[in-house]
């Protein structure tokens, strides 16, 4: 039995018994310390260590809201590529947990906040979802931060890395991550991550400068908009191609600017758009998302996460769509104009000489 099997064993027994977890150390001295990451909830300090059965002495515990990981060569990568390479981290867990606080913060409950504290919106990031690494799912923020931290050229390929969540209110272990199951994958170079963390920095700027193109696009049919046609299961955009086929729209257009400040009724897509359906959408981060119940995406509208001009599709479907083209009414069958009516061949008296 390896370190987390054992963890997870003793930690379904504690919590059956309601007691401490207790792990036979000296067995998996070969295996320890743990390096274990988690979220600086307070609610965590009772439950962690004691509830993996780790001693004090051989757990090595980094903390940060959210215990969000943003990138192979972000900051709290290089604590836990220190923990393992100077303080000896043999393991390494990432561990998440039920009721984060973070993950339901919405973009203008977090900009609240900041302005409670004095702290103007105008001198935040423009793009809060994406600075703070805003989370839907306390599973998946695992699973990525596990896959980021695999990834990363800083983490030695014999490291395993795991992922887990902890309940808050038992402190009952699921481990959503087996990190012995994948072993030995070899991590891109350093001067490889660079390039790859310059890129997605270079994708986010250009979905950044995207929104404020289609911010000041002239009013226009969205029946008569063309979206790029992607294969289902695709995952990114080149975002320099969306650029300039939006760019082409707007210069395709002649129609005059509406006035300042006029903007259509917020409620009126709402109104009309269809709860039951599931849908599919492209985030901020040019990833797709779903399928996703209606009722989610008005959700996501209202906190700013996505708006009515997100690329979208119905669940099934290969079109995709701005999100409130889906609110719009089946449009009038048209009526077939009659063929053109020729003028009579005019008829030229003949002569007769």
């Amino acid at each position: 039995m390896r370190l987390l099997e054992a963890i997870v064993e003793a930690n379904q027994r504690a919590v059956a018994g309601g007691t401490k977890a207790n792990l036979n150390t000296p067995e998996f001295s070969d295996a320890l310390p743990l390096v274990a990451l988690t979220c600086i909830d307070p609610r965590l300090n009772r439950l962690v260590p004691e509830m993996l059965g780790v001693p004090e002495e051989q757990f090595i515990w980094l903390r940060n809201a959210g215990n969000i990981i943003t990138g192979p060569l972000s900051s709290t990568l290089r604590s836990l590529a220190l923990a393992c390479a100077v303080k000896g981290g043999k393991e390494i867990a990432l561990i998440g947990h039920t009721d984060c606080l973070v993950c339901k913060t919405t973009v203008m409950k977090l900009t609240d906040g900041f302005r409670a504290l004095g702290v103007d919106r105008a001198k935040l990031p423009e793009n809060l979802n994406e600075y703070f690494g805003l989370f839907a799912s306390e599973r998946q923020n695992v699973i990525r931060g596990a896959e980021i931290v695999r990834q990363s050229p800083l983490i030695g390929a014999n490291v395993p890395v795991h992922g887990l969540v902890m309940d808050v209110q038992t402190g009952k272990l699921e481990w959503l991550v087996n990190g012995y199951q994948i072993l030995g994958v070899t991590a891109p170079s350093f001067v490889e991550a660079v390039r790859q963390t310059a890129f997605e920095t270079v994708k986010q700027t250009a979905a950044e400068a995207l929104d404020l193109v289609a911010a000041k696009l002239p009013e226009f049919k969205l029946g008569e908009m063309k979206f790029p046609e992607f294969k289902i299961g695709e995952t990114t955009i080149d975002p320099n191609k969306w650029l300039s086929q939006l760019q082409s729209i707007t210069a395709a257009k002649s129609e005059p600017q509406p006035a300042e400040g006029v903007q259509p009724p917020a409620t009126e897509p709402e109104r009309k758009f269809d709860q039951t359906r599931k849908y599919r959408v492209i985030g901020a981060d040019q990833k797709v998302y779903g399928p996703i119940d209606g009722s989610k995406i008005l959700e996501w509208v209202a906190d700013g996460r996505i708006d009515w001009q997100t690329a979208s599709q119905i669940d099934g479907s290969g079109e995709w769509k701005p999100l409130s083209a889906w609110a719009e009414g089946p449009k009038p069958p048209t009526i077939p104009l009659p063929s053109p009516i020729h003028p009579a061949p005019r008829l030229q008296k003949i002569r007769r000489h």
